[in-house]
C-alpha cells in the first residue's frame, strides 16, 4: 500500500493532541490534514479527498458525535470512514459513537503501534470498498449502455417494420434531447434519459399489420383505428418493466400522440395533463415526420413544415415548447442538415461499391 497516496484528516480541539497524531502519521508516510473544530472538519471533508478521519469525541461547540452524524447523512462524505479518539470509557458514549456511523475507536492515551495498526486496517478496508464501488459503477454503466442499445435496436426494428428508417429514430432522439435541454425544468441527466427512452416512442408499431403500415395514401377510418392501437401496444410492452428507462419510454410511447388542445389520442389528454416527456417527443416526432418521406406521403418543404409547427402552437403542441423550438431553430435545422449529408454520403458510398462489384464481375462475364 502506497501510504503517500492516502490522506487522513485529524480533528481535535486540543492542539497538542493534533500535533502528536500528525507527527506519527507523517513519519509513517501518510498525508495529513488537521482541524481544531467540528465546522472546519466538515468543510475539509467536503472539499478535500479524505481517506480516513480521526475524530475526537469531546470537543467544544460541535462534538465529534455531531460532526460524524453530519458527515454520514451527506452523500458526498458518507463513505469516509471515521475512527473516534476518546478518553472516555462510558459504554453509552461508545455505543452512540457506533450508531452515528463510527467505524472504530481508539482510547486515549493510545500506543503508537495501536494507532498505526487501526489506521492501516481502515485504509486497506477503504481501498477495498473503493475498488468494489468502481466495479459496481462500471457494471452499472455497462448495464445502462446495454439497455440503451436494446432500446435503439427495438426502436429500429419497429421503424423498419413500418418501412421507416432507423435514421428516423436517431433524429427523433436528437431532437428530443435538444428540446429537453432547453427546458429549464429538465436536468441534463433527465434529458439524456428521455433521449434514450424516446427511441421506443413507436415500438407498438411492431403489432400493426404491414398492409396498414405500408399502405400508400390515406388510411380508411377503420384502418386508422387499428393504427392508433400501436400506442396501447407500445405502453403494454414497456410498462411491464420496472426499469426507470423503460418506464420513461412508456410515457413517451403512450402520450406522444396526445394534443395540447385535447384532440389527440389515446386518452384525449389536454394541456399539462400530458406529461412533459410526451409533449417534447410530440414536437420532435412530428417535426421529423413532416420533414422526411413516409410510406403514405412525400416530405414537406422546410417552409411548410415550420409553418405547420407554428400554426399548431396551442393546438397540437405546447406553445411554450414551440416558442423554445423557434428560438433555437438553427440548432434543429443543423441536425437535419447533418443527417441529410450522411444520407448523401451513404448513397455515394453505395454507388461506388456497386460500381466496383460490377467491374470485378465483368472480368468473369
Amino acid at each position: 500500500m502506497d501510504k503517500s497516496k492516502h490522506t487522513i484528516l485529524v480533528v481535535d480541539d486540543v492542539v497538542d493532541n493534533v500535533t502528536i497524531v500528525d507527527m506519527i502519521l507523517r513519519k509513517e508516510g501518510y498525508k495529513v490534514i488537521t482541524a481544531n473544530d467540528g465546522a472546519t472538519a466538515i468543510k475539509l471533508a467536503q472539499t478535500e479527498s479524505i481517506d480516513l478521519i480521526l475524530l475526537d469525541i469531546m470537543m467544544a461547540e460541535l462534538s465529534g458525535l455531531e460532526v460524524c452524524r453530519h458527515l454520514k447523512i451527506e452523500p458526498q462524505t458518507a463513505s469516509i470512514p471515521v475512527i473516534f479518539l476518546t478518553a472516555s470509557d462510558d459504554r453509552k458514549m461508545l455505543s452512540l459513537a457506533y450508531k452515528v456511523g463510527g467505524r472504530d475507536y481508539i482510547r486515549k492515551p493510545f500506543f503508537k503501534d495501536e494507532l498505526l495498526a487501526r489506521v492501516h486496517n481502515s485504509i486497506l478496508l477503504r481501498d477495498s470498498e473503493k475498488h468494489l464501488e468502481s466495479k459496481i459503477i462500471e457494471k452499472t454503466k455497462d448495464i445502462a449502455e446495454t439497455q440503451v442499445e436494446v432500446m435503439n435496436i427495438l426502436g429500429g426494428v419497429a421503424e423498419g417494420h413500418s418501412k421507416e428508417t432507423y435514421a428516423h429514430v436517431k433524429r427523433v432522439t436528437q431532437f428530443t434531447y435538444l428540446l429537453a435541454t432547453l427546458c429549464d425544468e429538465i436536468s441534463e441527466e433527465e434529458a439524456i434519459f428521455l433521449r434514450d427512452a424516446s427511441s421506443l416512442h413507436d415500438v407498438g408499431k411492431i403489432s400493426i399489420r404491414e398492409s396498414i403500415l405500408h399502405k400508400q395514401g390515406k388510411l380508411t377510418n377503420q384502418e386508422f383505428k387499428i393504427m392508433k392501437k400501436h400506442v396501447d401496444f407500445g405502453v403494454e410492452m414497456l410498462e411491464k418493466s420496472k426499469l426507470p428507462l423503460f418506464q420513461t419510454a412508456a410515457i413517451a410511447a403512450g402520450q406522444h400522440h396526445e394534443k395540447y388542445d385535447g384532440s389527440g389520442y389515446p386518452k384525449g389528454l389536454k394541456g399539462e395533463e400530458i406529461h412533459i416527456y410526451g409533449r417534447i417527443v410530440a414536437v420532435a416526432d412530428v417535426f421529423d415526420a413532416l420533414s422526411h418521406k413516409r410510406a403514405y406521403k412525400d416530405s414537406w418543404s422546410i417552409e411548410d413544415v415550420l409553418g405547420y409547427m407554428k400554426d399548431m402552437s396551442g393546438k397540437h403542441f405546447d406553445p411554450r415548447l414551440i416558442d423554445i423550438f423557434f428560438k433555437n431553430i438553427k440548432d434543429f435545422l443543423a441536425i437535419c442538415e447533418i443527417h441529410n449529408q450522411e444520407i448523401e454520403v451513404n448513397k455515394k458510398m453505395h454507388s461506388t461499391t456497386k460500381n466496383k462489384i460490377m467491374q470485378w464481375l465483368s472480368q468473369y462475364i
